[in-house]
Formats: C-alpha cells, sequence, structure tokens
C-alpha cells in the first residue's frame, strides 16, 4: 500500500511553483510527492436542525470577552504545542474583520496537501472572498518527516493505521490548536469544522473520526483510498459523529491505482454511510450535474457525496467553496 495525497516544497521546487501568495496551483498541482505513493443529507431526511441562538450562551468558549490576541485579517502565527503535538508548529490565523468578542464564532479548519502551507490554501479554496461572514479560519502546517518508501515529504500523520504516514501527532495538534482557539477568541464550541484537499483531504477525514467529538462536520476533497480507516491495528476508534461531506473526481488523475473511476471515493463513502448507519435511498443535491451529488436518506448525520466534473481533474469542483462554506453556514 504504498500512496500520498496532495494539497500543501520539495525546497528547491516549492519555490518555484508554490510561492505566490495567491494560492495559485503549479502547472502539476503541486502533486510532485504524491505520485510517489500507491492508494497502498439530510439526517433522516429531515436535516440537521440548527440548535439556533438559545443554544449560544453554552457553545460559547472561555475565549469569549478576551481582546483578540493577533490582529484581524490573516496573520502568520507560530507556536509552541506539547512534544505529543510536534513541538514547534505554525498555522495562518484569519479573523473576521468585524470579529466580535462577545459572541461565539464558527471556526474552520483547512488542511493542505503535500508540501504545501496553511496560508497557499488558503488561496486555493478562497473561503474568505467576498462575504467572509463572521468565521474564523484557522490553516495549520503541515511538517516534513521521512515516511518509509515514500522519502522526505511534507504530509499528515493519519491516525495508528495509516502506515507508513501512521501517528497521531497531527490529531494531537489540531486538538490543541483547537484549544488555543476557544481559549483565546469567542468560538462556538459546536460549529468546528474541517475540509482539505489531498493529502489534506484524509486530514479533514480522519478528524471526523478521532476528533468527531470536537468537529460539526468535515468536508474532505480529493482524498486518497481511506487506509487510515483499515484496522490492521486494532478497531477503529471514531469518537463523536461529524457530518461528513466527501468530494471525489470522475477524472481523478492523481490516484491511478484505482480499479475503476471513483473506486477511492466509493470506499471513503462506504465507511461513512456504514458509521452513519444510513438507509436505502438518495436524495438529489442542485449541483453540478443531475446525480453528480447526493445527500443519503436515514442516516444519524448528514452523509453527502459528490462524483465531480470531469474537467476538475485532481482539483476542487468550481462550486466546491461556496457549497461548503453555505453547508457549514447552515449547520
Amino acid at each position: 500500500m504504498k500512496k500520498l495525497h496532495c494539497l500543501v516544497i520539495l525546497t528547491l521546487l516549492f519555490t518555484a511553483a508554490c510561492g505566490d501568495d495567491d494560492g495559485a496551483l503549479p502547472a502539476d498541482g503541486g502533486l510532485v510527492a504524491d505520485a510517489l505513493v500507491d492508494g497502498g443529507p439530510a439526517a433522516r431526511e429531515g436535516g440537521i436542525v440548527d440548535q439556533g441562538p438559545d443554544s449560544a450562551a453554552t457553545s460559547a468558549s472561555t475565549g469569549c470577552g478576551k481582546a483578540p490576541a493577533h490582529k484581524l485579517g490573516g496573520v502568520q502565527v507560530s507556536r509552541s504545542f506539547s512534544k505529543a503535538a510536534g513541538g514547534a508548529r505554525g498555522f495562518f490565523l484569519s479573523l473576521p474583520k468585524n470579529y466580535d468578542r462577545n459572541k461565539p464564532h464558527r471556526v474552520i479548519f483547512a488542511y493542505a496537501g503535500t508540501n504545501w502551507l496553511g496560508k497557499q490554501i488558503r488561496g486555493y479554496f478562497k473561503f474568505e472572498s467576498g462575504d467572509q461572514g463572521q468565521e474564523i479560519y484557522v490553516y495549520p502546517d503541515l511538517k516534513w518527516r521521512d515516511f518509509t518508501g515514500w522519502g522526505n515529504l511534507g504530509g499528515w500523520l493519519l491516525g495508528p493505521h495509516a502506515t507508513p504516514a501512521h501517528g497521531d501527532e497531527d490529531i494531537v495538534f489540531t486538538r490543541e490548536l483547537l484549544d488555543l482557539l476557544e481559549a483565546s477568541y469567542c468560538v462556538d464550541r459546536q460549529r468546528v469544522f474541517a475540509t482539505g484537499h489531498s493529502w489534506g483531504g484524509d486530514m479533514a477525514a480522519v478528524v471526523a473520526c478521532f476528533l468527531g467529538d470536537r468537529f460539526r462536520a468535515s468536508a474532505p476533497a480529493a482524498a486518497n483510498r481511506p487506509y487510515w480507516f483499515e484496522p490492521k491495528s486494532g478497531p477503529v476508534g471514531c469518537k463523536g459523529s461529524a457530518a461528513v461531506w466527501t468530494f471525489f473526481g470522475q477524472n481523478e488523475t492523481h490516484f491511478k491505482q484505482q480499479a475503476y473511476s471513483g473506486q477511492f471515493g466509493e470506499q471513503q463513502v462506504t465507511f461513512w454511510k456504514k458509521k452513519h448507519g444510513c438507509k436505502a435511498g438518495i436524495a438529489d443535491l442542485t449541483m453540478g450535474a443531475k446525480g453528480e451529488c447526493v445527500a443519503y436518506k436515514g442516516c444519524t448525520e448528514q452523509t453527502r457525496y459528490c462524483f465531480y466534473e470531469k474537467s476538475a481533474g485532481h482539483q476542487v469542483p468550481s462550486y466546491f467553496s461556496a457549497s461548503v462554506l453555505s453547508w457549514f453556514r447552515a449547520l
């Protein structure tokens, strides 16, 4: 089992391919390293009920009322975390310009792919274009590590089952980073979300499982075969129950080991449908071509899937950012 995923410097190549602040993808889509590895909605149809303004007091974090620790807008932050979280780590933090210290805000984590940093995936997703709303965005920086059989790459550790990308360091990092945000800012603890592309999509899926008690929903895009949920070292111990919207391309150009188009996407969705107890039946979502995006019925949590437009290849479809942001805001 050898395959990787994508999203945020094979040192020299990185400068040329990923140096622009606007997040434009390099000609190869930032997939140089990924090519080394082998692929080795509504809940019960009625939707998830928004808990409404009456829940704000109980969901407000301890950071409410505090003056913001960083300037509003975007800022790169370096911070010392625990040894279990990797020690010194970085992340790009974006606070809304109309940040209100007394109003609980949604938080969106966005994970970059292979050899990309958080600031770059910010420019790629463009969630903050136009009306930024009231979200706090955090774009964690991955670490460069030696992965057996893959070489030295910037990537994520995906829990206990994901050899050679196994380990809990980035899960602990995410948890401690969320703790930091909740202690420093006015966060709605019931509305914390994750998304990511390629290897970052893997991480978004992993967070939905192993940190499902802290994250309300996740939208992984162009992620690998879900080898991180194959219980070779014991059962998969998901916590909580996060809603999941999986995105996978019809013309996936990166994962060439699929037996058929969409195999890895189907494998991801199968895991979530089983976890969420989905029953027979689907509802078409009004985006892309008819039947391109669906919501599964009879699920304990919203479980959605987009087998998206061929023209996108390994990249996210044209409607990704707007539809995902709208979904997060509806939860």
